[in-house]
């Protein structure tokens, strides 16, 4: 099994799990309890914080968009469950980008999206993968319970879990370091370069619950496994969350296959490939501080295979 992930060549944190059993903890770079930007593997967990929601009766899957944001092009007939599936038929104006330049607030931010925002009809029920889904999402979470997104997911996953190298991108420099975070590196002519933080940090902000959590390989296992064979969500809410149909096997945060579930992050220099069967007993987690042009779509079937041979 080492073998054929150190053949990958990546340089990070290796975490294997079998049968809730540690099969592999080891660094190719770094350390076991370093901390990396997970980017979009956070998506299962803001998608988890609806559902829990949902499961309570303070939400419905079936609710419309436009019970929270009206303003929203489509949002009449957007249903909740098309934004946890991203079959929405949402997407921004060509050449905007989420969120403002500049940050002022989350509120502002989903101003400025609200106004990029487009909605294409032939598109409502067929899958576009885009983090505006997750990002309203955000403040969807945040209308219903009355808390900011990065309170909620303190409450729900860090407190209680006592995740100790977990934190928001945007925490003081202390937190980040008592997390064991490194800054991210792009291959470029030849050499490794830091991201810059400026840059990495407004893209954090701007991906509000799809993009800017810091995590080890332990604390993400942990919070992973909660989510799938905790009491957080129910059996049903499980089974609506990650079922897996048409358009997409997409749902939920994961790519749900019928032998394990996928997720995958990158971006600002960062690797996250996360593999989990469905009861969360057998995880696959890998995660780098350096990226390549072109890399991250060739590493995730390579990594489909060593989870496929994991299980079997």
């Amino acid at each position: 099994m080492r073998q054929q992930i150190d053949a990958l060549k990546i340089k990070g944190s290796v975490l294997v799990i079998k049968d809730n059993k540690t099969l592999l903890d080891y660094a190719t770079n770094n350390a076991t309890d370093t901390s990396y930007l997970i980017n979009s593997v956070q998506k299962s967990m803001t998608a988890a914080l609806v559902m829990r929601l949902v499961q309570t009766g303070k939400l419905s899957l079936q609710d419309p968009l436009s019970k929270f944001y009206p303003a929203i092009p489509g949002s009449k007939k957007i249903k909740l469950a098309n934004l946890i599936s991203m079959t929405a038929g949402l997407s921004l104006r060509p050449g905007s980008q989420l969120g403002s330049r500049t940050f002022k607030s989350d509120q502002a931010n989903l101003e400025h999206n609200i106004a990029k925002t487009i909605f294409v009809p032939k598109m409502l029920g067929k899958w576009y993968y885009s983090s505006l889904n997750y990002i309203y999402l955000c403040g969807i979470l945040s209308q219903v319970t009355g808390k900011s997104y990065e309170k909620l997911f303190r409450d729900t996953y860090i407190k209680p879990l006592k995740l100790k190298h977990t934190e928001f991108l945007w925490a003081k420099s202390a937190q980040l370091l008592n997390t064991g975070f490194i800054p991210g590196k792009v291959y470029k002519k030849g050499r490794y370069v830091l991201v810059k933080a400026k840059t990495a940090l407004s893209d954090a902000h701007n991906e509000l619950g799809a993009g800017s959590i810091v995590m080890s390989n332990h604390d993400l296992a942990k919070v992973i496994h909660y989510l799938l064979a905790g009491k957080f969500l129910s059996s049903k809410s499980r089974k609506l969350l990650y079922q897996a149909g048409s358009p997409s096997f997409y749902n939920g945060g994961f790519y749900n296959n019928s032998k394990f579930k996928i997720a995958n992050g990158a971006g600002e220099g960062y690797y996250t490939f996360l593999r989990s069967t469905k009861d969360g007993k057998t995880m696959l987690i890998i995660q780098s501080d350096r990226t390549r042009m072109g890399q991250f779509a060739s590493l995730k079937p390579q990594i489909d295979k060593i989870m496929k041979s994991l299980i079997d």
